[in-house]
């Protein structure tokens, strides 16, 4: 199979379907959050980098199959890797979305690799609350960029958006290091690069490749070092995080899609059912039936 069975949004097909304003395929904005709600009510991917603020009343999401509560004044960040859903939200939910490509941010001159301690703090935890005073201070900025993504006019729409989300993403950045990061120390450049270019291979080949020295051979490492890096930068080690994802998809795959097990198993390049459910026991306590049917 070469087709991710799980549905996925991009920026394109969002503008394409008029949903939010937006700036080329590389951002889309709204506020109108209660109008596109309900394109979220199964599990997706987004393939982009989605920050939302929940302004008045709540919503129950699910990321990686985790449960998150958000309520006023909270900041939901997720990657492109996750698995998104909202399993329910109140009659007065208000908020902005903003989604950005991670190709965008690499192109304005955003350096994804000295981003590490956020990456890491925002896969473990995407929803935290802030303080009423910064929710409002963000949301100033998301209404200039707003303003200027709706603006159809003007010679230098194109730096002025750029200017916006450099010191959106900054500001957000100064709020993760005031409520979020006190603890977190910056690793090295050098490991920053390698826990980089690890989390980019795996996104790309975690269906097909299960074996560490896959993954230290593309990085010129040994297995052995490369997965003491990892443990040492995010508390997982290689096998861990190939293991993650893996099992994510997994229970994701059973619950929502109408793959069956061989399928599934197949997808995700194990030898056979009666390895995957296996692997499956070991990683999760039961089996995938036993997990499909719950």
């Amino acid at each position: 199979m070469n087709q991710n069975p799980l549905f996925s949004l991009s920026i394109e097909e969002l503008l394409h379907n008029k949903i939010g304003d937006g700036f080329g395929n590389d951002i889309v904005a709204t506020s109108k959050i209660s109008d596109y709600i309900n394109l979220f009510s199964f599990p997706l991917r987004v393939d982009a980098l989605v920050f939302f603020v929940c302004q008045k009343g709540t919503v129950n999401l699910t990321i990686n199959l985790n449960h998150w509560e958000v309520m006023p004044n909270t900041y939901v960040i997720s990657l492109p890797e996750n698995i998104l859903g909202v399993d329910s939200c109140s009659d007065d939910l208000e908020g902005y979305i903003v989604l950005i490509s991670m190709d965008y941010l690499r192109r304005i001159s955003i350096d994804l690799k000295d981003v590490l301690p956020y990456y890491v703090y925002v896969r473990n935890k995407p929803c935290f609350k802030m303080p009423a005073a910064s929710a409002q201070e963000t949301t100033q900025y998301y209404s200039l960029l707003e303003q200027a993504l709706q603006n159809k006019t003007g010679n230098r729409k194109k730096t002025i958006i750029k200017g916006l989300v450099t010191a959106t993403v900054s500001r957000i950045a100064d709020d993760l290091d005031e409520f979020a990061l006190k603890t977190i120390t910056l690793k090295t450049k050098s490991k920053e690069y390698y826990f980089m270019a690890f989390m980019d291979l795996l996104l790309q080949h975690y269906r097909q490749e299960h074996n560490v020295g896959f993954y230290a051979e593309k990085l010129s490492l040994s297995p052995k070092y490369l997965s003491a890096l990892m443990k040492e930068i995010s508390d997982l080690s290689v096998t861990e995080w190939i293991n993650e994802y893996i099992v994510i998809e997994a229970k994701t795959l059973l619950r929502s899609s109408d793959m069956n097990i061989s399928q599934i198993a197949d997808y995700l390049q194990f030898p056979n059912p009666s390895f995957f459910s296996k692997y499956f026991r070991q990683h999760t306590g039961i089996t995938p039936k036993e997990y499909r049917r719950g």
